[in-house]
């Protein structure tokens, strides 16, 4: 695409205009107030569909719209125009100032818009108007320009590569032996060939206003850096080299987060410049410059400091509208760095050990332990070992065990909070999707009642009372089986998010499915062992402890007595009976330690 525009020799109220590009359908060219292309004035050179005659014509998109409409009035004045080995170019002029309403006084400052299009255009009538230029989106100036008056060495000639749809103008790249003095290498250390990502950043030895970028990975769709004021993913200026999803051929392109969101957008002005890129045995590797400051509101000044953000991904890149865009990493969320650099100043290598994702595994491998494991244990012992340890040592074994298990699962939930310290929405933990929010809700509400269960405990009356069934309903089956049962849900829901976050595990959420058979293998043992191996006689009066008393206002003589009796008994139990849960107690550990086990196993192996 090629624009050249001067004032007219003979009436400098009039401005000349020479246009040229590629293309089979329509170029022009389109002045607007804003960085966008509504409210824009179109000079336009359309081919004819039917005689591939080009035509000058004169057009407008509507405000805060992006529909274009042909002139009424066609204040243009062609000279000439051709169309040959696909170009088509033209010559033509127009006043400065028409006075039309539809019409921009050129004598003013506005962005340019420049398309070269394929689509062709369309007949009205006699007329030829501009068609929809669907995937070939128009090039937007990077500052205001006065048609009128402003001039460079081309007289606001504006040339652009065909590659990009940005308007810097690009020094020369590194040369292949270039030192980076601000190196990013996951795993630390590795050659730049073989790592997993490598990032190399340095100044551009010919304009140092530029930096020189080096970025590799092993990955199937594309690889990024991210520069973000917050340790997380939003508000991040993106710089990426991805693969086009049919081609296969890396392409570098410019990028931005959302502030407050994750969702990544295609720069509208393209400011990199490509050097070099290459895809092979499962990498990519690009070699790419950008200005420090290009005064892109959607570009971050990089002499400054930010936290970085690193991505090598395998889900393929997509195209939007002609142009190759980031899709959703899944599974392989980025590392952030542990501290801010500064691209254009910092020296030396950036760390980026992923203490979030040990926190974030110790937090998960905490509540497993408090839930699954230690709760069911205390629950276990609260409603089916009354009929075998009464006189109130069913009663110590649970509340150590309750309390052991609240104390586990404060930890673990005090090492999610700084695990995600630095995240500022809402208050220390990051909620950007709706498992996020199920999950922090969900662990909040089963954290409070978890602790209040002690307490409700403390003031119960005697299990003579009368109203003794509102203490079993309210500590027994609303808190105990009711928020005991959405712990263990949520447990499985925060295994499902640290496998959609961290695992990297192949698909089918394995991890889930673990947790899922483990914890139905412990219901299941508990109930072989009520059913099978509890006594006959003692059978009906355990599985009526844990559904009639919670369930129904029952009397304490009919299912309390005489086996089920609170810890102020001072009977002491037989031999038997202390064989009898032994044996059940020492099932338990069996299946406590071994699940536990299990669960440790798969994590470490997801750590691993």
């Amino acid at each position: 695409y090629y624009l050249g525009i001067r004032t007219n020799d003979e009436d400098p109220q009039f401005l000349d205009f020479m246009m040229a590009g590629k293309a089979q359908g329509w170029i022009a060219i389109g002045f607007s107030p804003k960085h966008d292309m509504d409210d824009a004035d179109v000079l336009a050179c359309a081919l004819h569909p039917t005689t591939r005659i080009p035509e000058v014509l004169d057009a407008y998109n509507i405000p805060n719209d992006h529909d274009n409409i042909r002139d009424t009035i066609q204040n243009v004045c062609p000279h000439t125009a051709n169309f040959s080995n696909g170009r088509i170019t033209c010559f033509f002029s127009r006043a400065i100032n028409t006075g039309y309403p539809q019409d921009k006084d050129l004598n003013g400052d506005y962005y340019e818009q420049f398309a070269a299009v394929d689509n062709p255009a369309v007949v009205s009538g006699s007329s030829v108007s501009l068609s929809k230029h669907e995937h070939q989106t128009p090039s937007i100036s990077k500052e205001m320009v006065n048609p009128a008056k402003d001039s460079t060495p081309l007289d606001i000639a504006i040339l652009l590569p065909s590659s990009s749809s940005s308007s810097v103008s690009c020094p020369s790249g590194p040369s292949s032996g270039a030192q980076y003095r601000l190196v990013t290498a996951i795993p630390a250390g590795c050659d730049p060939s073989n790592c997993d990502y490598y990032l190399g950043i340095r100044t551009n030895d010919e304009d140092s206003q530029f930096l020189d970028f080096m970025m590799a990975g092993k990955a199937q769709g594309w690889i990024a850096i991210g520069f973000s004021p917050k340790h997380d993913m939003d508000d991040a200026d993106v710089l990426a080299c991805a693969l086009h999803p049919t081609t296969r051929i890396p392409e570098v392109l410019d990028a931005y987060n959302i502030p407050n969101d994750h969702d990544n957008i295609r720069d509208t002005i393209q400011n990199v410049c490509p050097h070099t890129a290459n895809f092979s045995n499962g990498r990519i590797t690009c070699f790419f410059s950008r200005a420090i400051n290009t005064g892109d509101p959607q570009d971050k000044d990089l002499n400054g400091d930010y936290y970085e953000q690193f991505a090598a991904v395998d889900n393929p890149a997509e195209v939007v509208s002609g142009n190759v865009t980031l899709t959703y990493h899944g599974s392989q969320t980025p590392l952030i760095s542990n501290s801010k650099v500064n691209p254009a100043s910092t020296n030396g290598s950036v760390s980026s050990s992923p203490l979030r994702v040990t926190l974030t595994r110790a937090h998960g491998i905490l509540m497993v332990v408090a839930w699954p494991v230690l709760a069911v244990i205390g629950i276990f012992f609260a409603a089916w070992m009354k009929p075998v340890l009464p006189n109130g040592w069913w009663f110590q074994v649970h509340r150590a065990i309750m309390l052991l298990s609240l104390f586990t699962a404060s930890v673990g939930f005090l090492v999610i909070f700084v695990a995600n310290k630095d995240y500022s929405i809402p208050g220390l933990i990051p909620l950007k999707r709706p498992l996020n929010i199920a999950h922090f809700v969900i662990g909040v509400l089963v954290m409070l009642f978890h602790s209040a269960n002690p307490i409700i405990a403390v003031f119960r009356c005697k299990p003579t009372a009368s109203r003794r069934w509102i203490f079993n309903v309210l500590h027994g089956t609303i808190i105990g089986f009711g928020i005991g049962t959405l712990a263990l849900a949520n447990c499985g829901l925060g295994v499902a998010l640290f496998e959609d976050i961290f695992a990297h595990i192949a698909g089918g959420h394995t991890l889930l499915w673990v947790y899922i058979g483990f914890v139905s293998f412990i219901f299941v043992l508990v109930a072989i062992v009520v059913i099978v191996k509890m006594k006959e006689k003692e059978k009906p009066l355990s599985m009526r402890s844990i559904v009639m008393k919670y369930f129904a206002k029952e009397s304490t003589e009919e299912v309390e007595a005489p086996l089920i009796e609170d810890k102020d008994s001072s009977q002491t139990p037989s031999k038997a009976q202390l064989a009898l849960a032994l044996r059940y107690g020492v099932m338990v550990a069996l299946v406590g330690v071994t699940g536990s086990m299990m669960v440790a196993m798969v994590l470490l192996l997801a750590i691993s």
